[in-house]
């Protein structure tokens, strides 16, 4: 027997006659459109999923010449971070990073200098912070062994390097400065040690392996731009300097969680960094999806609350954490063969694999929620009854939601498909209560 939860709730607006005038029909009601509403008394209905939770490691590697237009920003992390929030562990990051070989020649100024009047740093620009407040922390630099593969790297990977730094012994990046700008001076016989640095182009990538850096005794995560990243070489001859410089073009972040535990009580923990984030999935023959078979279904959204103020409240006051300025959302399609491919379900789907597609999410709401708009869940959702309805399966079993944090929230749509910047960020989700109530389908339907 069908609940009756749906006919208790619009019985004012006579939905019980348009039931019993649209039981025999399989699309009666579904077809209306999100916009504007139809027929009279909408009423707004929330759909809890079931929530799991799962781990996946994040794509931390990048390359700036793969990029994705969409995707205009990177960033590489060091460092350790114990966050105050409970569950989230101790978090290390290490960072590497590759350089583009030059198109022209490095001038001879440097090349004929002597070694002691010769002089290799690292110029990075600081663009995330999460820990302990600080001035400074110390930091070391290894040269890679060999040719890493960065690209779309996920945090687990990890790739060989010297065991002796060859940053000077007492290398530090100084974070009190307003400028976002900080060196790291590498040993004086560091371009003696690397003659591929005076080659260009493919000869000095092929040669020319990269770095690894870690901050060892830190208690934050640094952040640095990938774009930004630069190897100079300079030297200095009768007041005049001349300099060298090669941009970053490959840069990843390894990352490792100890620790953890329980997350706060009411709440389930996504983590980003080490991966943990929610898998959802709704019920269509359970209340309120089993009453919504034959009903006019005009809007729908899914929405995923972070509890920002919970997450405040957990903050002491030297401690920085910003807010995530984005998510992802990946749902799986139903193993049947008759299952629509993720463009068929909306165009701005994307599909990742056979099985996975990427649902655009409204930037704007973050780091509030993660939210996919009307224009995605209701295709979703309307083409998910109409497939019940007929003895199929919905279109989509399950949901993963992630944090993806993004350069803003000023992003267009099609952005938030994309893997997001590194980060190391929690964010808290309601397992119940009131605002901002836990994870949801919000679907409005209304009696034609």
């Amino acid at each position: 027997m069908r609940s009756s939860w749906l006919t208790a709730l619009l019985v004012g607006g006579g939905l019980i006659a348009s039931l019993a005038a649209c039981t025999d029909s399989s699309d009666v009601g579904l077809g209306v459109g999100s916009d504007p509403l139809q027929g009279d008394n909408p009423a707004t209905v929330d759909a809890v999923p079931d929530v799991g939770t799962t781990r996946v490691p994040p794509i931390t590697g990048d390359n700036v010449r793969n990029r994705p237009r969409s995707q205009s920003a990177w960033r590489f992390l060091i460092g350790s971070v114990d966050d105050p929030v409970s569950g989230t562990g101790l978090v290390e990051a290490e960072g590497y990073i590759d350089f583009a070989g030059r198109s022209d020649d490095v001038p001879s100024e440097i090349e004929n200098a002597s070694p002691d009047a010769r002089a290799a740093e690292l110029r990075l620009k600081t663009d995330y912070f999460h820990g302990y407040s600080t001035e400074s922390i110390d930091v070391e630099v290894y040269d890679l062994t060999e040719e890493a593969d960065m690209d779309s790297a996920r945090a687990t990977a990890s790739f060989n390097a010297d065991a002796s730094p060859v940053s000077v012994d007492t290398a530090q990046i100084n974070l009190s400065d307003s400028d976002s700008l900080v060196t790291i001076r590498l040993q004086e016989s560091w371009i003696n040690d690397h003659p591929e640095v005076f080659q260009t182009g493919e000869d000095f990538e092929s040669n020319f392996h990269g770095f690894k850096i870690t901050a060892p005794s830190s208690e934050a995560v640094v952040g640095f731009s990938s774009s930004d990243a630069t190897l100079r070489l300079r030297t200095v001859s009768s007041g005049d300097t001349t300099t060298a410089d090669y941009s970053g073009l490959k840069t990843f972040t390894h990352i490792e969680q100890t620790g953890g535990g329980a997350s706060p009580s009411g709440y389930r923990l996504m983590q980003d960094g080490v991966g943990t984030g929610l898998t959802m999935s709704w019920d269509f023959n359970e209340s309120p999806l089993d009453t919504l078979e034959e009903s006019p279904l005009n809007r729908a959204e899914i929405f995923v609350p972070n509890d920002t103020s919970e997450l405040q409240a957990l903050t002491p006051s030297n401690f920085e954490r910003p807010q995530p300025q984005g998510y992802r959302i990946i749902a799986t399609r139903a193993s049947s063969p008759d299952v629509p491919l993720c463009g068929e379900v909306q165009s701005t789907v994307f599909p990742i694999s056979d099985e996975d597609c990427t649902l655009p999410l409204d930037p704007t709401a973050a780091p509030r929620a993660a939210l996919v708009p009307d224009n995605i869940s209701f295709p979703i959702f309307q083409q998910s009854l109409q497939r019940v309805r007929s003895g199929q399966s919905p279109v989509f079993t399950t949901f993963r939601v992630h944090i993806a944090d993004r350069a803003n929230t000023s992003v267009n749509q099609a952005t938030t498909i994309q893997p997001g910047l590194p980060t190391t960020l929690p964010a808290l989700v309601p397992k119940g209560g009131t605002e901002p109530k836990p994870p949801r389908a919000t679907l409005t339907v209304t009696p034609l």
